[in-house]
C-alpha cells in the first residue's frame, strides 16, 4: 500500500470543507471528510482509481469524484499526493 502525501493546499481545502459543512452540520461534515479519506485509503491501493484529469496541465494529475467534491491526486515516488479537493461547482485552481 503507497503512502499518502498531503499537501499544504490539500490540507487547507479539507479544514475548509469541514468548516463550511459543519456550521450547518458537525455530524455531517464528519461524514464528509470521512467519506474524502476512505475513498483516498482505495486510491492507496489502487492508485488508477481515479480518471485522469482532462482540466490538469499535468497527465499524471488523477480525479476522483467523492460527490459533491473532486478530489485530485497523482502517484510520485511511490507514494500518492493529494493535490487539491474543490467542491464540484468550483473552478480548479491555475497551478494544478
Amino acid at each position: 500500500m503507497r503512502p499518502l502525501r498531503w499537501t499544504e493546499h490539500a490540507v487547507a481545502d479539507l479544514e475548509g470543507i469541514a468548516e463550511f459543512v459543519g456550521r450547518t452540520s458537525a455530524v455531517y461534515a464528519e461524514g464528509v471528510i470521512l467519506r474524502i479519506e476512505q475513498r483516498l485509503q482505495l486510491v492507496r491501493e489502487h492508485p488508477g482509481l481515479g480518471k485522469p484529469a482532462a482540466e490538469a496541465d499535468d497527465p499524471t494529475v488523477r480525479e476522483l469524484v467523492v460527490a459533491p467534491h473532486r478530489v485530485f491526486y497523482r502517484e510520485l515516488d511511490g507514494a500518492i499526493e493529494v493535490l487539491t479537493i474543490v467542491h464540484g461547482r468550483q473552478m480548479l485552481p491555475d497551478d494544478l
